[in-house]
């Protein structure tokens, strides 16, 4: 006669994954996450997230820089197979955010195919919020080109850096002036170049993002 296990023998001889030690998880990441989990408009939205994961071991690791070239190259390999360039227009919303903490940049890039870029740039210089959302329009549209994209619509909530890149307002401000200059040159080389401004409530990614950074 077979002689069936216990309970209790079946769980001394059969140890079940449940029983082995959760392994360590490594996350590389260049924002500070544990001031962002103890923000409490974004605390409630995370408890959830923080039970499930406190089963795990995670350790956080600082990233380091992401040279932009890097990401360019990456894209490059995986939107155009074939030498195959592509042509359609591509999208890109920028925020700038500068506090006492530090500043940066929140970008979202939309290509043809499904390609979403997302990114927070943080600086390693004082930045007012001005210069915040220049740095962050120019370091997308430097992307942009090096992904070889013709016709690029961008979006940022500032009238200030819309109006002057536009022509609308005036630029007095020496340092704002080197960057209108150098927006205006990228600008010049796509095919086609549209700068839009945006309510705020329209650009919540990007805005995100870009507090992300500066915190």
């Amino acid at each position: 006669m077979q002689r069936s296990l216990s309970k209790t023998e079946g769980h001394d001889r059969c140890p079940t994954s449940f029983d082995m030690p959760s392994p360590s998880i490594i996350v590389r990441i260049d924002l500070p996450i544990h001031q962002v989990l103890g923000k409490p408009d974004l605390a409630g939205r995370m408890v959830a997230w923080s039970v499930q994961l406190s089963e795990f071991d995670i350790l956080f690791e600082s990233r380091g820089h992401i040279k932009a070239q890097v990401i360019a190259d990456f894209l490059v390999e995986l939107t155009f197979e074939g030498g195959r360039e592509l042509e359609g227009e591509w999208y890109l919303s920028v925020d700038g955010s500068s506090s006492h903490t530090g500043s940066g940049a929140g970008i979202v890039l939309e290509g043809p195919t499904r390609v979403l870029i997302e990114q927070s740039l943080h600086f390693e210089f004082r930045a007012s919020n001005n210069q915040a959302e220049y740095e962050a329009l120019l370091a997308r549209m430097k992307l942009a080109l090096e992904l070889g994209t013709k016709k690029l619509t961008a979006k940022s909530d500032s009238k200030l850096v819309t109006g002057q890149i536009n022509g609308d307002y005036q630029t007095k401000d020496p340092q704002l002036v080197k960057y209108r200059e150098r927006a205006s040159a990228m600008a010049s080389s796509f095919d086609n170049f549209i700068l839009l401004h945006v309510p705020r409530d329209q650009n919540e990614r990007a805005n995100l993002l870009a507090k992300l950074a500066s915190t």
